[in-house]
């Protein structure tokens, strides 16, 4: 009875560690492609780029302008690189009705290298849209 229970012990251990290996030859290509779309992050406040398969381009996006008003208070920025100022991080965290970002002049490089000029577009931020979502 001993004997088998060692046996068994010892056959069982022998396939965990066998299962824990790290085989060392498994590679995971991931597709990567121009930017398909820009969104706003209203978390990090930033844009970023997304590309065909559904990745992540963060460094896609090299400037924009901003506009935005808040309470009749119109503020418009020109932003270079993907995040908002911290000022006009202040501005819209504060924001508890609904309101619409404008996005335009956005400079998005591809993966060539080359910069194009995307189309502008809005981004509607709040607790008013949010509860929609």
């Amino acid at each position: 009875m001993k004997k088998n229970l060692f046996l068994f012990l010892f056959i069982f251990l022998s396939f965990s560690l066998i299962a824990q290996q790290d085989n060392g030859g498994t590679i995971k290509v991931q597709k990567k492609g121009q930017v398909y779309s820009i969104f706003f992050d209203n978390v990090n406040n930033r844009l970023i780029g997304k590309d065909y398969y559904g990745n992540i381009l963060d460094s896609a996006v090299v400037s924009f302008d901003v506009m935005v008003t808040i309470q009749g208070i119109a503020s418009q920025e020109t932003v270079i690189g993907t995040t908002l100022s911290s000022t006009m991080q202040n501005k819209i965290k504060r924001v508890d009705k609904g309101t619409t970002l404008f996005f335009s002049n956005i400079k998005v490089k591809e993966k060539n290298g080359t910069l194009i000029d995307w189309p502008k577009f809005t981004s509607k931020i709040g607790l008013a849209y949010e509860k929609d979502e």
